[in-house]
């Protein structure tokens, strides 16, 4: 494992992404990939950047478009379509949109339609809670998951992710309704890393715990059997639903590449959430009454607590990327 200093990082990027965009937007977007790593999240950051340029360049994403056109609203609610654009910055946008909307009704909700692949769900529900909004965000996928009670590619992994704001941060959950998200097997792939249990099927339909096998033509298994492939299913129809965008189904199997996401945000103004201070106190008191936990293994500690101190972290040492990402990356640049 390679660290690399963050600076160089956004730097050897942004020259791959100049190919596309002004070298201002392709800094930012190259920054995002970074911020991602940075926050320990290597399979949504660094370990995406090479596949995201091939999908430039393939016009699975359309890197000429940045922002997203409205469609409809009514009141707090609004429709936009991203029309395959390049899908973290209109992502971005669409948190600052849902917030203006929260802003004006108390709670505001933005569909959007036809994105390209937004990276790290997290960072969208976390730029809201950084603000002081409690945040909801959601997207389906390709189908890369079998449902329940079959044992073929049918229903997304569906990432989501909520945020409460905390300590001028936020705590944050951010995770697919898989047993495990396709970058993390990636990354595990990577490192030669075997998983605890049978997180998937192989391409002749045998559980298995090798990550591998499961990313060569096989497939997940959603999180808590039953009842994540229920989630997943509903997370899907409600994206297609609230956007009119494109459905799991619709998007097809990851060979044929990730393409017109559907996607969700919600907003909740700060100024609409009662008696702040005492929640921050009945926050404080959970966190203390976790971390006096003893799990056997490690501490417990609430979904995304520890964020900051692997920023700092990545940010003094340099962040974190097998040699084989960064030996792709390099040759991109």
């Amino acid at each position: 494992m390679l660290l690399i200093p963050y600076a160089e990082a956004v730097d050897t990027m942004t020259k791959g992404l100049s190919r596309f965009m002004d070298e201002e937007t392709a800094r930012h977007f190259a920054s995002i990939f970074a911020d991602n790593s940075a926050d320990g999240i290597a399979s949504h950051g660094l370990n995406r950047f090479a596949r995201y340029m091939d999908d430039m360049a393939s016009g699975i994403c359309n890197p000429k478009v940045l922002e997203a056109e409205r469609v409809s609203g009514m009141g707090g609610f609004e429709v936009w379509d991203a029309h395959f654009g390049v899908g973290p910055l209109i992502a971005e946008q669409m948190g600052r949109r849902v917030m203006t909307l929260a802003g004006e009704h108390g709670i505001g909700c933005v569909a959007l339609r036809n994105n390209s692949h937004w990276l790290r769900a997290g960072r969208y529900a976390l730029q809201m809670a950084k603000a002081g909004y409690v945040a909801f965000c959601f997207t389906n996928t390709c189908m890369n998951m079998a449902a329940w009670g079959s044992k073929q590619l049918s229903t997304g992994n569906n990432p989501m992710a909520m945020a409460v704001p905390y300590a001028g941060e936020g705590l944050l959950m951010d995770m697919a309704v898989s047993q495990y998200a396709f970058g993390k097997l990636e990354v595990m792939a990577q490192q030669g890393k075997m998983m605890d249990t049978p997180c998937g099927y192989d391409a002749e339909g045998n559980e298995t715990n090798d990550p591998q096998k499961i990313i060569d033509g096989g497939m997940m298994f959603p999180m808590a059997m039953w009842k994540g492939s229920a989630l997943s299913i509903m997370l899907d129809l409600m994206a297609v639903t609230l956007s009119a965008g494109r459905s799991s189904l619709e998007i097809g199997e990851p060979k044929a590449g990730e393409k017109g996401m559907s996607q969700v945000y919600i907003a909740i103004h700060p100024d609409a959430l009662p008696d702040k201070e005492n929640v921050q106190e009945k926050i404080q008191a959970t966190l203390r009454f976790f971390r006096s936990l003893n799990g056997g293994q490690s501490s417990v500690h609430a979904p995304g607590e520890n964020l900051p101190q692997v920023r700092k972290r990545s940010m003094e040492q340099g962040v974190p990327v097998t040699e084989d990402t960064w030996r792709r990356i390099v040759g991109v640049g």
